[in-house]
């Protein structure tokens, strides 16, 4: 063979190389989506999948101009296995010129992974919120009015709906608890995209959600031991336990962390320091967690501490890639989790409780807004903002069906209930938004 024959034959190689390869990846995707493959090696196949759907939400949203949460929430619920279920059915129904495998595509098989990364964004986020704020703004007066009514009118209106629906006391007070909860995580992410984290109202709505996860788990805490029948004694102590070691945490973590600051800003960041700050956020997270608190608390002041190191602008700039990486996940995840045939089988007891949701919230926090003297659109962004149960209620709901006080039937109404107040909140606090941003 000449040399002139084989200058010829390099490109023809290359293509036929290229064409195999690309044969051999989509089988590699094939046998990824349908076939059987090992839990460690699927995991990468996760990971690249679901870095890719960020890719497309982020696409989507320039597109589209929504809010990120929400794009990726639909995604995740696009992405959910009642969804995959129903959908494969209706393609089957179509009688299609070329065969379907008879499963639906299995693209998330290994939840607990699903669910680290998740909160992991869950915790990246509220720690890069706590960066922006000072710990004198979290337990300002207005603040715990708006968690008090944020608790208050909620567990009242829950436990009296749920009663007069026909629902036991345990199921009424699992209702009550669940309706008292806040996910801030969804709202903040939308006021971080607007730029708006300084405003007023925007630490209003993160101070009295932090106080709301104390409060909430206080009402958790004694929902628990009231319908598992334990003796007024036993409700007492642990409600005052719950509210001391919240207290011991909060104001303790802020007394060690300004030594860890001192001890931070004595030299220059580095790689070794880096790592310290990153091994201080996720302690405090566990602790949280520990705790029974919540890890986004812990996260959250552990942000409100570093915020007042000298390195605060380089820590933001290094988390900058973890937030890229993990966020996206967490709100994809929440989307995952909607229960498409919940939604259909218990559609108005669903929407009831949903509807009632919102608007204890929107009704309670926006009022305390209000004679927190904002303006009535600020104190409307406030009610709205609080409205997202999301993780928090389902935290509620699955303790109570391993606690087996909940059925599963009860347990689909709250958590479905939980992702719907988060799916619907994004949308309406846009709204709102851009009629401030506009006056």
């Amino acid at each position: 063979m000449t040399e002139k024959t084989i200058e010829k034959a390099t490109p023809l190689i290359g293509l036929l190389i290229l064409g195999i390869f690309f044969l051999l990846t989509l089988s590699v995707i094939r046998t990824s989506v349908f076939g059987e493959v090992e839990g460690e090696k699927h995991i990468y196949f996760e990971i690249v999948f679901l870095l890719l759907l960020a890719v497309a939400g982020e696409l989507l949203v320039t597109y589209t101009k929504q809010p990120s949460v929400m794009i990726l929430m639909i995604l995740g619920l696009f992405m959910s296995p009642s969804f995959l279920v129903l959908s494969w059915s209706f393609l089957h129904s179509l009688n299609l010129p070329f065969a379907l495998p008879p499963d639906p595509p299995e693209i998330l098989r290994l939840e607990n992974i699903l669910s680290v990364f998740a909160q992991l964004g869950a915790v990246i986020l509220l720690f890069k919120v706590g960066m922006h704020n000072k710990i004198e703004r979290i337990f300002a007066f207005d603040n715990l009015i708006v968690a008090i009514a944020g608790i208050v009118l909620p567990f009242a209106v829950g436990y009296i709906y749920a009663s007069y629906a026909g629902g036991s006391f345990a199921y009424s007070m699992f209702v009550a608890a669940a309706l008292t909860a806040t996910s801030v995580g969804v709202t903040v992410a939308i006021l971080k995209e607007f730029k708006l984290l300084n405003e007023r109202f925007a630490e209003i709505i993160i101070g009295a959600a932090v106080l709301d996860d104390i409060l909430g788990l206080l009402v958790l805490s004694f929902v628990i031991n009231i319908t598992g029948a334990s003796g007024q004694e036993s409700i007492v102590a642990s409600v005052l336990l719950t509210l001391m070691t919240a207290f011991v945490f909060l104001f303790g973590s802020v007394i060690a962390g300004d030594y860890f600051v001192r001890y931070l800003d004595r030299k220059e960041m580095s790689p070794k320091r880096f790592m310290l700050i990153l091994a201080f956020v996720l302690f405090y997270a566990y602790f949280a967690e520990f705790i029974k608190l919540s890890a986004i608390v812990g996260a959250f002041m552990a942000g409100i501490i570093l915020n007042k190191s000298k390195h605060h602008s380089e820590i933001e700039e290094k988390t900058y890639g973890l937030e890229m990486l993990f966020m996206p996940i967490f709100f994809i995840s929440l989307g995952t989790l909607m229960d498409v045939n919940a939604l259909a089988k218990f559609f108005m007891p669903i929407l009831v409780l949903s509807v009632l949701a919102i608007l204890t919230k929107l009704i309670g926090c926006g009022f305390a807004g209000l004679a927190a003297k904002l303006k009535p659109l600020e104190a409307a962004i406030v009610g709205f903002g609080m409205a997202p149960r999301g993780e928090v209620a389902l935290i509620v709901a699955s303790i109570g069906l391993s606690t087996k006080i909940l059925d599963s039937s009860e347990y689909s109404i709250i958590a479905t209930m939980a992702l719907l107040t988060t799916l619907v909140t994004p949308p309406i606090l846009q709204i709102l938004i851009k009629k401030i941003q506009v006056k």
